[in-house]
């Protein structure tokens, strides 16, 4: 099975325990005004949906062709102004840039992390940001991931050539899933990746 099916049939049999519910954006976007914003691998569009709430004019880009049926269906129930394309984000070429562009643990693992950040990169707008959240390094060898599929906040910014880097740090995170099948699986704490970077 392909990794687009296996992230369809996911969505399909269980949206809650393949969402990530997000503790760091909020945090990161406290000041910053509302204005255009990008979510590469928005998955169901929890994080796209919430920026919305928040005035946001968001685009949302998953491969998963039901988990981007689910995030339509919300925004249209919510009223909000969110947008979402079925296409793959190692190869998606953005229609315009961004003033805020995220990829929270949606990263694919080897050569794909360098495309994805080149294509979330090329959509940020002059003076935009760029917020990564990604499972750390450190977690591999705990959750049994391939050598290449994590990567520590250092690589994260190794492939961002040209940005500013605001943040680049490992933070540990609590109460992760809320799944109690997840937790008993892979436990319900972990260290993430983050990195904040601007485009001059």
């Amino acid at each position: 099975m392909d990794m687009q099916t296996f992230w369809n049939e996911a969505y399909k049999e269980d949206p809650d325990q393949v969402e990530i519910t997000d503790v760091i954006l909020d945090e990161e976007l406290q000041t910053r005004p509302a204005g255009t914003a990008l979510d590469l691998g928005c998955g169901a569009g929890s994080n796209a949906l919430n920026l919305a709430q928040k005035g946001w004019t968001v685009t949302g880009v998953d491969w998963a062709e039901h988990a981007i049926k689910l995030a339509k269906k919300a925004a249209h129930e919510k009223g909000l102004n969110a947008t979402f394309y079925v296409d793959d984000i190692t190869s998606w070429d953005p229609p315009t840039q961004f003033d805020l562009v995220i990829s929270m643990y949606a990263l694919p693992g080897g050569e794909d992390n360098k495309r994805v950040l080149q294509t979330a990169v090329k959509a940020l707008a002059p003076g935009g940001t760029l917020i990564v959240a990604e499972w750390d390094k450190s977690m591999t060898e705990v959750w049994g991931f391939g050598e290449d599929e994590l990567l520590s906040p250092a690589q994260i910014t190794d492939l961002l050539p040209g940005l500013e880097i605001e943040k680049a740090e490992v933070r540990h995170l609590k109460n992760i899933f809320s799944d109690n099948d997840m937790q008993a699986s892979a436990g319900n704490t972990a260290n993430v990746a983050f990195v904040r970077a601007r485009k001059r």
